[in-house]
């Protein structure tokens, strides 16, 4: 009965995280039809964007503090409810305002919801949480490739942007439901001491300094991640003339976080190796990728990039949550918080830099931020 309760366990957080891969990549791809609906010009489309990474920032710090508080499976269907809530906003009004709101509600519930089910995977399996950490980023990386071909099937006959998005919330209500089968996590003890029952838990957490460097971590390697993918197609076509092969690129850039998050969940034993490999080989293959100028070796270091990042997100959270076991909850949301962060300012400053010396030599943020998550990694390793 056990063992069938941990699968069941299983088969819901996958089944989210791959639902919660499909919205992010659906909503990237609609993006340009919500702003033709409404009219909005650039400045517009960049305030969309920033409105689902506030409601990132915001959201995961509230939710996850009220989940250590109260459990995580009333909180978890609170933000369901949040972001199929979120979706309806968009598709069914015309008023820009309501529209925001929605985007914002959509950012709140989806990241809150993943940051809570990362911190679950940690609470029902401490001895395994890095192994179920990357399968269970592994179906989001699936569902970020399933989001767009879910749109051109939807586009082939003859649905607007609208029925995408609605699809998708659709599917979540049923799934929503599912949680309800989860058992609630067996809480840590937390302290008598008054001052740790009086403080939120957040702030106890940011005064850790070994939290911190996790979080610093999280919050560079997202905004690698984001500025490097954002950034594939823009690579190609100024520095090859050459936009197909950007969009190759990018799709194996996904193939290769697949691969590297399956390996990484079978040789879950030797996580601290694969995350020194993994952080090193990404900073080598950045580097080489602003000094070499062959459109297909390019490409193949691409998808090394993408082998390469794999399992960092995975492991620093396994890492974190289960470094603070009594406020689990607190921890995946402030990490996602701190990944919200990364994803709205680095990317931010790869296009400074593109702007001023090409979109080449941007690819230096993203490898100076992998350089500083290697030192802050190898600090958190001491005891």
């Amino acid at each position: 009965m056990l063992l069938l309760s941990k699968y069941k366990f299983h088969v819901i957080c996958f089944t989210f995280m791959l639902l919660l891969g499909i919205n992010l990549s659906v909503y990237q791809t609609v993006l340009a039809d919500i702003n033709e609906f409404f009219g909005f010009d650039g400045a517009s489309t960049g305030l969309l964007i920033t409105l689902f990474f506030l409601g990132a920032l915001v959201a995961p710090i509230i939710a996850g503090e009220l989940s250590d508080r109260l459990g995580k499976k009333s909180v978890l269907i609170a933000s369901c409810l949040l972001f199929i809530s979120g979706i309806v906003m968009v598709t069914q009004t015309t008023n820009i305002f309501i529209c925001g709101l929605g985007v914002f509600l959509i950012g709140s519930g989806s990241c809150t919801v993943e940051g809570l089910l990362s911190a679950k995977i940690t609470d029902e399996n401490p001895d395994s949480s890095e192994k179920l950490m990357n399968f269970s980023q592994l179906f989001f990386c699936v569902g970020a490739v399933l989001g767009p071909m879910l749109s051109l099937a939807a586009r082939t006959h003859g649905a607007e942007w609208q029925t995408t998005m609605l699809i998708v919330a659709i599917i979540f209500i049923p799934a929503s439901f599912c949680i309800l089968l989860l058992s609630e996590s067996k809480k840590k003890a937390i302290s008598n001491e008054k001052d740790e029952k009086d403080s939120a838990y957040s702030m106890i957490l940011l005064k850790d300094r070994k939290f911190l460097l996790f979080f610093f971590s999280l919050l560079l390697y997202v905004g690698a991640e984001s500025g490097v993918a954002f950034s594939v197609t823009g690579y190609f076509s100024s520095d090859y003339q050459n936009g197909f092969s950007g969009e190759i690129a990018l799709s194996l850039f996904w193939f290769g976080m697949i691969i590297g998050r399956f390996f990484a969940g079978i040789l879950h034993k030797i996580s601290d190796k694969i995350m020194i490999i993994c952080i090193a080989s990404s900073i080598v293959i950045s580097f080489l990728l602003q000094f070499q100028h062959h459109v297909l070796f390019s490409v193949a270091l691409f998808f090394l990039i993408g082998l390469s990042y794999s399992a960092i997100w995975p492991l620093l959270m396994a890492f974190c949550t289960k470094a603070f076991p009594k406020y689990s909850g607190t921890a995946g949301g402030l990490m996602v918080t701190g990944g919200a962060l990364g994803g709205m300012s680095i990317p931010m400053l790869m296009g400074v830099v593109a702007n001023v010396s090409g979109i080449r030599m941007s690819f230096i943020v993203s490898t100076c931020s992998l350089i500083i998550i290697f030192v802050l990694y190898l600090s958190s390793r001491r005891k």
